[in-house]
């Protein structure tokens, strides 16, 4: 794959993981990229991030399509984490006359990946490079998603580098969303935003409205990971965003279960049916088959989440504790949630659930449901009121 012009004089010359399957414990069924930009000015020239160190040959590569690699004046790195930084002592061999900068934050993150030899000019909200004819302005955007985040923007041709903001797990040939299509685009941002930057709303808020403070017209949005966003693709994204930050959701259930035996797969088909009927929609996952990041995608616009587990040693099943653990990472805001499942002569799956869920800030507003070894007539009707019970909950007040 060639370096691809992403504006004028600026060109992705990045790496493209087609075999990525797992990020941070969420599963990437699509692969990933990690982006990179080359900006080339009249007099000088900058690399705005880098890559994974396995990636480097061919960043370098891409490079050279454009220039010498040694011709390379500045290495902006916006973000410190591996995926973006672990190849910046290769890369910067390639690029011996380069000058490293980074936020404050990054600085201090440079020097804890890499050692203090490492040579860093820190830049700031006020801070420029001039490329000559192109311009390099930067504001650190802690906490999206680490302190040391920051988004780099070129005004002349309008393009915004925000590193993992408006990103994407999705390796393609193609490197803008309208060429792998909008919706398809949309709905990958949706998924690495419930599973990356979720915790971080408030910050990820933050950051788009000092991008409309700063009055940066943004004609392309680069990101460090997926596709780049151009022309009407920019108000599908930021109008995405919009909704994400917000929390905007629908009448949506996420039922999710693990299962022994079948019984608890029994009622949570019966809970599901009951809410179905009574108005909501439902996304209903087998813990053994369901990928986690999935979920999380589909619980960012619920409103609630039902999980379920029969008792084993006294205490659920381990996929359910593990789905559990990483909600409790992800820290959904607003949700109600729900326990149930089945037990033999002795439970406590549902008590554990409730007591996680309780933990990671879920209101908790029915009590558990649950039955004993296989669930007969009265259970499965049971099943299905409890379901319909949540779909009241979570309808809208004027549809009550």
């Amino acid at each position: 794959m060639q370096a691809i012009r992403v504006a004028d004089g600026i060109h992705w010359v990045g790496a493209v993981d087609w075999n990525l399957r797992d990020f941070h414990g969420f599963e990437t069924p699509n692969g990933s990229t990690y982006n990179a930009y080359l900006v080339v000015g009249e007099d000088k020239v900058a690399l705005v991030d880098t890559v994974k160190t396995q990636f480097v040959p061919e960043l370098l590569e891409r490079v050279t399509e454009v220039l010498p690699p040694g011709s390379i004046d500045y290495i902006v790195v916006n973000h410190v984490e591996p995926d973006h930084n672990s190849g910046l002592r290769e890369v910067m061999h390639a690029m011996p006359q380069a000058e490293v900068v980074a936020s404050a934050g990054g600085v201090k993150g440079i020097e804890g990946y890499h050692g203090a030899d490492v040579k860093v000019r820190p830049v700031g909200a006020d801070d420029t490079i001039d490329l000559g004819g192109k311009t390099l302005k930067f504001v650190p955007m802690p906490m999206v998603h680490w302190p040391d985040s920051m988004f780099t923007y070129c005004p002349e041709v309008g393009t915004l580098m925000p590193n993992d903001a408006f990103g994407q797990h999705l390796a393609s040939s193609e490197r803008f969303a309208d060429e792998v299509g909008l919706d398809f685009a949309i709905e990958e941002l949706a998924v690495y935003y419930a599973n990356i930057l979720t915790p971080v709303a408030t910050a990820v808020g933050k950051a788009i409205g000092k991008v409309a403070d700063a009055g940066w017209v943004c004609d392309v949005i680069a990101p460090s990971h997926g596709v780049v966003w151009r022309g009407e693709a920019i108000s599908a994204a930021m109008g995405a965003y919009d909704r994400f930050i917000a929390g905007e959701t629908t009448n949506k259930i996420v039922i999710a279960y693990s299962t022994m035996w079948g019984s608890t797969d029994v009622l949570a088909r019966e809970i599901a049916d009951g809410a179905t009927e009574a108005g909501s929609e439902v996304m209903l996952f087998d813990l053994n088959t369901a990928q986690f990041g999935h979920i999380t995608r589909h619980l960012m616009d619920a409103r609630a989440l039902l999980v379920g587990s029969p008792t084993l040693h006294r205490g659920m099943l381990h996929r359910t504790a593990a789905l559990l653990q990483y909600v409790w990472g992800i820290r959904p805001k607003g949700k109600i949630g729900g326990a149930f499942g089945s037990l033999g002569w002795s439970g406590g799956s549902t008590k554990q659930i409730t007591d996680k869920l309780t933990e990671t800030g879920f209101e908790m507003p029915v009590e558990p449901l649950t039955c004993q070894y296989k669930p007969d007539a009265d259970d499965i009707a049971q099943a299905r009121v409890w379901g319909a019970r949540f779909a009241e909950l979570v309808r809208e007040p004027a549809e009550r």
